[in-house]
């Protein structure tokens, strides 16, 4: 056996727990963040997928780029929707959408000027995006997950003091609850 097997395999094992180290959920202030992505079937080739945070510490911007996928068929983003939800009230939020690439980016700035408040410790829903098939083929097991879209986008959180934060994710699929038909208390003669 060569000396060298072992030396290669250390450095190989090496880089692959750097890489890891590197990708890691990091919070310099207190437990790991979570973002959570709610899959759900609407209907024949459509779906929504809800996105949510947990947040322990105030934040100030959030970066959440999405691909979604669903086999072969074509999929493009309906609309996204900041009604009701926790950064309903950010100054700026943008989703910007790639049809050919299946992507989309959920972020926004909680305040560009000190009166506004930035996004409270807690958790819930942060943006709705609905989704359909754009072609007649039969789409297949809808997907999604987080991504890196150039130049810069990464799944990020940034804290009030401009500290980035990576989050856990958690990817949820919805099943849909079954109809049960409830007795009318209707008596037969």
């Amino acid at each position: 056996m060569s000396p060298r097997l072992p030396i290669t395999t250390i450095l190989i094992v090496g880089l692959c727990l750097m890489a890891a180290a590197v990708s890691a959920q990091t919070d310099p202030i207190g437990k790991v963040d979570t973002v959570s992505l709610f899959l759900e079937n609407t209907g024949k080739g459509k779906w929504m997928i809800s996105v949510h945070i947990w947040n322990d510490e105030e934040l100030a911007a959030i970066d959440i780029p999405i691909k979604y996928t669903a086999g072969i068929a074509k999929l493009g983003v309906d609309s996204v929707s900041y009604a009701g939800a926790r950064i309903e009230s950010f100054t700026h939020k943008f989703s910007p959408t790639d049809s050919a690439a299946q992507t989309v980016r959920i972020g926004g700035l909680a305040r560009l000027t000190p009166d506004k408040p930035l996004l409270a410790t807690g958790s819930g829903e942060i943006a709705r995006i609905y989704i359909s098939s754009r072609d007649k083929r039969e789409p297949g097991v809808f997907a999604a997950d987080s991504t890196t879209l150039p130049p810069n986008g990464t799944l990020m959180l940034v804290d009030k003091n401009a500290k980035s934060i990576i989050p856990a994710l958690k990817i949820v699929t919805v099943k849909p609850e079954k109809k049960v038909e409830k007795d009318k208390g209707k008596k037969e003669d």
